[in-house]
C-alpha cells in the first residue's frame, strides 16, 4: 500500500503542474448492444491520469482518456504496459476524484494505444461524477 500511496504523492505533483492547462470536453453516447455488465455502458472522452508501476517497481505516470465508462469501471486507452491484475491509480481530471482499479483485460490495437479494461473495487458510478450511469438495469 505504501508504494500505492508514493505513486499518489507523485501524481499530485504531476497534476500540480497541469492545473492551468484548459480543461478537455466530454461528449457521450449511450451504447445500445446488450452486455454482461450490470451498468450500462456509455461511450465517453473523460480525461483521466493514472497511476501506477511498470515489473520493474519504477513509478509511471500517464495522461489518457476514456473510451466507454459504467458504473463498475470502463475502458481506456493506454501507451504504458499493464497486466490483468495490476492495480492502478485513476484521477478523473473533470473533478480530481482519485480511485484505485483492477486491470481486467488488456486488448492491443493498431494504433499506439491499447485498449485497457479497468475495474473498480467496488461500483462507483458517483467517480464519473454528474453522468447518468450506474442505475441497475
Amino acid at each position: 500500500m505504501s508504494k500505492f500511496l508514493d505513486a499518489l504523492k507523485l501524481a499530485e505533483l504531476f497534476r500540480a503542474r497541469r492545473k492551468d492547462a484548459k480543461p478537455a470536453g466530454i461528449r457521450t453516447a449511450i451504447l445500445n448492444h446488450s452486455d454482461r455488465r450490470r451498468t450500462t455502458r456509455i461511450q465517453v472522452d473523460v480525461p483521466l491520469f493514472i497511476y501506477g508501476y511498470t515489473q520493474s517497481g519504477s513509478t509511471f505516470y500517464e495522461e489518457t482518456h476514456t473510451i466507454e465508462i459504467n458504473g463498475g469501471g470502463g475502458l481506456v486507452a493506454m501507451t504504458s504496459r499493464v497486466k490483468p491484475g495490476q492495480r492502478l491509480a485513476v484521477t478523473n481530471e473533470g473533478n480530481d476524484q482519485t480511485q484505485e482499479c483492477v486491470v481486467v483485460s488488456v486488448r492491443a490495437q493498431l494504433a499506439h494505444a491499447n485498449h485497457i479494461a479497468l475495474k473498480f473495487p467496488t461500483p462507483m458510478p458517483q467517480f464519473w461524477q454528474a453522468l447518468e450511469i450506474g442505475k441497475d438495469r
